[in-house]
């Protein structure tokens, strides 16, 4: 060790002296900027650059093109060369078997999904004016390979647009997926069947019928039902503002949403099996309509919420129909039937303009989705005290509303791969940089304040009896009434509200609405929360 340490200063003075001398000697002249050729040319490997390449527009502010060709070529023999590797230690042996069906799950999945066959990844983004941008995707494969699942369980080839056609003009999002569930379920069967796991076997035998004693129809008659497609819309009807309540005592008004699910079926199979299950439990005020090829079934919700809360389900035209109210279904159908509907607003035409009107899926983001939903959080930052001044800054400039995003977007499945093409308010590149962002802000935020509101809760839940918290739940009933009948009657701040002006936002609940404990309830004015006569009854 000695000589070693004595070896080592050696060499370091031997360093420190050459630096010496070469600092001290006089310094040539720069030779200028190195020349470096360009090799121009066919790349020595395989690559997709001129097949993907060809699809994306240049000259914008992103243009990306990712070979994975090397690396995802013959990935399933890559993972079972790890197995042979993982399965070698010693350590491990007492979990051979485990070992052994978990890396064959994986390389069943690698092979079968398709993975390997995806041959390079392209984006590109492009300006059509000032704040309009043009972005691409594409997600290739050499013509005649995508055999696996992965380039079928979500559409396999591309078709019209059909679910544009039940969109009202007050659209404020929307989004149409193919989707196979059969398939999905094939998957799932086939992966259990061949994992070795005694567990996954088990969950085959039991998880059909399971499903049929929970939901009172067989599994296979659900899959049979279902034709490929989903939607979900959300609309924002600006003839009727709603009144928001929030923390900080403000109000924020926006436009009544309301929100529907469509599934394209085959048959009326679950439409029937949720219609006898409303029969059959009593739904109370059930409201069926049953003409002009419409069969819809509707139960109102007599709740103090500031919204028209009305659900319900259809069917009609090979579409079964789940929303927040029959008049949003109504609507839906109206457009069906030849109704000016979302794509006759200049919006949609101008977000429109040369995307494909073929494909296996659509988003649609509007602007004034995007602003609401700015509005709602720059609200909830503001009023957030314990939020460092720092981030609340950061937030609010990423929910600032005059930058709302919105966006119209189509993918397909084509010969070589899926293809996504977009006209939207932020190019490809600025979503690829704030989309990271977000989140991880936004996590920042919620873990410290989630761990907090749980500690809270778990005190609360110590301290506070269940009288308590029934009453507190009054208070909040009462409290959201007064706000609506406030809105909806422009009464302004220290207007005493009386039980009887309540009554219609109250509903049956009205003669419920004591106290477990026996205390007596003031509703007050406009702007100061009800209370109640017993200590420790109030809302925080």
């Amino acid at each position: 060790m000695k000589k070693f340490g004595a070896f080592a200063i050696i060499l370091a003075l031997a360093g420190i002296t050459f630096v010496a001398v070469e600092g001290c000697k006089p310094k040539a002249k720069s030779p200028g900027p190195v020349s470096v050729k360009s090799l121009g040319g066919e790349s020595a490997e395989t690559t997709s650059f001129k097949e993907v390449t060809s699809k994306l527009d240049t000259g914008g502010n992103l243009y990306l093109y990712l070979s994975t060709e090397q690396w995802l070529k013959n990935l399933s023999g890559q993972v079972e060369k790890w197995h042979g590797v993982v399965g070698a230690l010693p350590n491990l042996q007492d979990q051979r078997q485990v070992i052994d069906n978990a890396f064959g799950i994986g390389t069943r999945l690698i092979k079968d999904s398709g993975l390997e066959d995806i041959s390079g990844i392209g984006m590109s983004s492009i300006a059509r004016e000032p704040g309009m941008y043009y972005n691409k995707m594409i997600i290739h494969h050499y013509a005649g390979q995508g055999n696996g699942f992965m380039w079928s369980i979500f559409g396999k080839g591309a078709h019209e647009l059909d679910g544009l056609d039940l969109l009202p003009a007050n659209t404020a999002m929307a989004a149409f997926y193919d989707l196979d569930p059969a398939q999905v379920w094939s998957i799932i069967q086939k992966q259990c069947e061949e994992s070795g796991f005694p567990q996954a076997k088990d969950f085959l035998k039991t998880f059909p019928q399971q499903f049929e004693k929970g939901a009172g129809i067989k599994l296979d008659e659900v899959l049979d039902s279902l034709d490929g497609e989903f939607g979900f819309v959300m609309t924002l009807d600006d003839s009727k503002m709603v009144t928001i309540p929030l923390p900080t005592r403000e109000r924020l008004e926006i436009p009544e949403p309301a929100i529907m699910l469509v599934v394209k079926v085959k048959n009326d199979a679950i439409f029937k099996r949720i219609d006898a299950v409303l029969k059959q439990k009593g739904a109370p005020g059930l409201i069926s309509v049953d003409q002009n090829g419409v069969r819809m079934r509707t139960v109102p919700v007599p709740v103090p919420i500031p919204i028209t809360l009305r659900p319900s389900i259809a069917m009609s035209g090979g579409y079964l129909f789940l929303a927040s109210s029959d008049v949003m279904i109504q609507e839906a159908l109206a457009v069906k039937g030849g109704k000016a509907g979302l794509k006759s607003t200049d919006e949609f035409k101008k977000l429109s303009a040369d995307l494909p009107q073929q494909g296996n899926q659509f988003c649609y983001l509007s602007q004034r989705f995007g602003t609401t939903m700015m509005k709602v959080q720059m609200q909830a930052f503001a009023g957030n005290n314990q939020m460092p001044p720092q981030m609340k800054e950061l937030m609010q400039s990423f929910a600032n509303p005059d930058k709302a995003a919105f966006t119209y977007a189509v993918g397909a499945n084509t010969d070589e791969g899926w293809i996504t093409v977009a006209n939207a308010s932020q190019s490809g590149g600025n979503a690829l940089l704030i989309a990271p962002a977000i989140p991880a802000a936004m996590a920042a935020i919620a873990i410290p304040n989630f761990i907090r509101a749980r500690n809270m809760a778990q005190n609360n839940g110590r301290s506070m009896g269940g009288n308590t918290s029934a009453c507190i739940n009054n208070l909040r009933l009462l409290d959201v009434a007064k706000q609506r009948w406030a809105a909806e009657k422009n009464k302004p701040a220290g207007t005493v509200a009386k039980w009887e002006d309540l009554q219609p936002y109250l509903g049956r609940g009205r003669a419920t609405m004591r106290c477990p404990d026996g205390g007596e309830y003031t509703i007050g004015a406009v702007g100061e929360p009800p209370t109640c006569s017993i200590p420790g009854h109030r809302l925080p």
